[in-house]
């Protein structure tokens, strides 16, 4: 999905549970030969603000983050994805909010929102419901 993507010009935030997760994300990509410039950032990153203007500048094909972009951020036209989107550490809200990066932009007011997991938990399954019933209340508005 990472190649697809970053070979269709998309540009995306990759979030992970854990900042030691970052490393292992980063190796993973390495060893894959993927032609792409990213990334990682966390909290306590002391160039995330950088890191962040990199993204906005479209510096980056992406970020590989952790939850510290949950919210509070924007950039126009992106995708997201999550890895071990069931893991303790995405609650529903978290997982709405990392949904909410998605379709921010007139130009571009949808896109893709991938959550990778072993079992679709029930934080899953009400995130989903969540967005299904915010997005059926949008449409009645319109």
């Amino acid at each position: 999905m990472i190649n697809r993507l970053v070979k269709q010009k998309q540009r995306f935030l990759l979030f992970v549970p854990r900042i030691k997760d970052l490393t292992l994300v980063s190796n993973a990509l390495e060893k894959a030969n993927i032609n792409c410039t990213y990334l990682t950032v966390y909290s306590a990153d002391p160039q995330r603000l950088e890191k962040v203007t990199a993204m906005r500048s479209q510096s980056v094909d992406f970020l590989i983050t952790t939850t510290i972009l949950e919210r509070g951020v924007t950039f126009p036209g992106i995708d997201v994805m999550v890895l071990k989107a069931d893991d303790e550490v995405f609650s529903t809200s978290a997982l709405v909010q990392i949904a909410g990066r998605v379709g921010r932009n007139s130009a571009r007011p949808t896109g893709q929102v991938i959550l990778y997991c072993e079992t679709k938990s029930k934080t899953i399954k009400s995130c989903d419901r969540q967005i299904k019933e915010m997005n059926r209340k949008a449409r009645e508005i319109k």
